[in-house]
């Protein structure tokens, strides 16, 4: 049977080792010697003290298990190993301390010298083998002087050879050693203002020329919203033109409209109302019958101022001055009777009864002299008046169908 081992680490392959010690098994001349893995080192002990060494793939044989009288072995990794350590070593002044980062690898080249040390933790004794060669080193160096620190210091290490021999060991270590956290943000608030500095240059030529470039489109576009304000004021300016020039052709025009209203109203009767039928065709049949009451009406009144002024008594005239009036009221009276009907009540006048006052008026009378063009118009042509005497024209002063004369148009 087999007794267990006084110590035992359980490790493979890739495990990290601090001892590079797996097993130790206490032996007996009775028992045989339990598996052991080919790749460790067996160093076996005997109550002299004695180290015998068998480095794999090298086993003892059974005799000299028997016959070399060992009472222990001990199972030594000999793989290579990693280990990293980070110091903290102090600079010329107390108060600053080097960022001291080590790298290093480590192999048992003598399993007997290792065992025979009684070294337990190899990273422990890198990191105290450094720190006794590299301290007294730093001690000599100021915070900023890191890189000629790390030199120095990696010089050192090399001048004092493979250390760790006295161990069984093979050590090769890289150092580094940095500035403290504190030295490190300063260094970065330096180099960030110094990157300022060197910005700011170029930085403040390009907001210049960027200033400048807004400064030149601002002005443009003053000036062209100025020139855009200034076509708008002039358009509205010719549109204010144009309406009052509009406005005045208008008023013109409906001057002329009044004027020309005003004329045609003035004349009154037929005038007045061939002005009306010209407009509204339809109402013929009402013009046509309001003109002949019209006419009517005119023609009565006119034969009695006539009658009232040629004949005695209170209201006549002196038998002097009834001469003129007699021979004006018998154009009168001819003009209507002939003229002034309407067709089918129309009479054509040869005689004419004598007046009162026993004055008998002459069977034809002169035509008036005619008015002057720029007193009164020409009159539209009259119907043309069947066989028999000539007709007789109003005097230019009297008043037809009872309408005043009236006033000539505007010269255009």
């Amino acid at each position: 049977m087999y007794k267990p081992p006084q110590w035992h680490q359980n490790a493979n392959r890739g495990s990290q080792l601090a001892d590079p010690v797996v097993t130790i098994q206490e032996l007996s001349r009775f028992r045989a010697l339990r598996n052991t893995r080919i790749d460790y080192a067996l160093v076996f002990t005997n109550s002299q003290g004695n180290l015998d060494t068998y480095l794999p793939p090298h086993r003892p044989s059974r005799t000299e298990l028997a016959t070399r009288g060992w009472s222990t072995v001990y199972e030594v990794d000999t793989g290579v190993h990693d280990a990293s350590a980070l110091l903290s070593l102090p600079s010329d002044n107390d108060a600053f301390l080097f960022d001291v980062s080590l790298e290093c690898t480590w192999q048992v080249t003598a399993p007997a010298a290792f065992v025979a040390s009684g070294e337990r933790d190899v990273p422990a004794l890198i990191r105290r083998i450094v720190d006794d060669t590299v301290r007294p080193v730093l001690r000599q160096y100021p915070m900023l002087s890191s890189a000629a620190a790390e030199k120095a210091a990696q010089s050192t290490l090399e001048g004092i050879g493979p250390f760790g021999e006295s161990a069984g060991l093979r050590i090769r270590c890289g150092i580094q050693i940095r500035q403290d956290e504190a030295a490190q943000q300063h260094a970065r608030e330096l180099r960030e203002i110094e990157f300022a500095r060197i910005k700011l240059a170029p930085e403040h030529t390009l907001r210049m020329q960027t200033a400048e470039l807004e400064a030149e489109r601002a002005l443009a576009t003053s000036r062209l919203l100025h020139r855009v304000e200034l076509q708008n004021q002039e358009l509205s300016h010719e549109r204010q033109l144009a309406r009052g020039q509009q406005e005045l052709q208008l008023q013109e025009v409906e001057i002329k409209k009044i004027e020309y209203y005003t004329y045609w109203l003035e004349r009154g009767g037929p005038a007045a109302m061939g002005f009306h039928l010209a407009r509204h065709p339809e109402d013929a049949q009402l013009v046509m019958n309001n003109l002949r009451q019209d006419q009517l009406q005119a023609m009565q009144n006119q034969l009695q101022v006539a009658l009232q002024a040629l004949g005695g008594g209170p209201g006549g005239l002196e038998e002097h001055q009834l001469d003129e009036p007699r021979r004006l009221a018998a154009g009168v009276i001819r003009e209507v009777l002939s003229a002034k009907l309407a067709p089918g009540n129309s009479h054509t006048v040869h005689e004419v009864a004598p007046l009162p006052g026993g004055a008998d008026l002459p069977g034809s009378v002169p035509p008036p002299h005619a008015a002057p063009p720029s007193a009164v118009p020409d009159p539209p042509a009259a119907p043309q008046a069947g066989p028999g005497p000539q007709r007789t024209e109003p005097f230019e002063d009297a008043h037809l169908f009872g309408y005043r004369v009236p006033n000539p148009p505007p010269a255009r």
